[in-house]
């Protein structure tokens, strides 16, 4: 996800902070280190780790919510919003 600005940013990069360490790494590899492999970007979140916010136990959901200053709701609302704006 590219962001349209600083607080978009950081809000992404501070949920996807929270993703990896909640999940489990399916290659074996950091998250970072793989997604970064073949051809590394800077200030784009991976909208497939973001994605997994919504598969999380509601609990964790609520935390990670509460870590980022925000509702489970509004955190899938800003989620559902970046990728409408990319379709």
């Amino acid at each position: 996800l590219p962001s349209q600005s600083r607080q978009a940013k950081d809000f992404f990069q501070h949920l996807e902070m929270h993703l990896r360490q909640e999940l489990p790494f399916v290659t074996g590899r950091d998250h970072i280190a793989y997604r970064g492999f073949f051809l590394p970007v800077a200030n784009v979140s991976d909208a497939d780790l973001c994605d997994h916010f919504y598969h999380l136990p509601t609990k964790t959901q609520h935390t990670i919510a509460a870590d980022l200053d925000r509702a489970p709701n509004d955190v899938a609302k800003k989620l559902d919003d970046a990728k409408h704006r990319l379709l």
